[in-house]
């Protein structure tokens, strides 16, 4: 199981769209700002940026 989260983990730090790879999640959100131009959900509660909406919405529902 571990091995299954740790595969999922570095997935989720790989660009969508030129599959560009990054060692932290914050380095993924500034690439796609600034690379591609995307438009970044933020936590209301804490001002956590997220990619993907489902992404804040599971945040939300886990931290807060």
């Amino acid at each position: 199981v571990l091995i299954k989260m740790n595969i999922f983990h570095l997935n989720k730090d790989k660009c969508e769209k030129c599959n560009e790879k990054f060692s932290k999640y914050d380095e993924l959100i500034v690439h796609t700002k600034q690379t591609h131009h995307h438009t970044i959900v933020k936590c209301s509660k804490c001002g956590k940026e997220f990619i993907h909406e489902k992404d804040r919405l599971h945040h939300t529902r886990e931290e807060h």
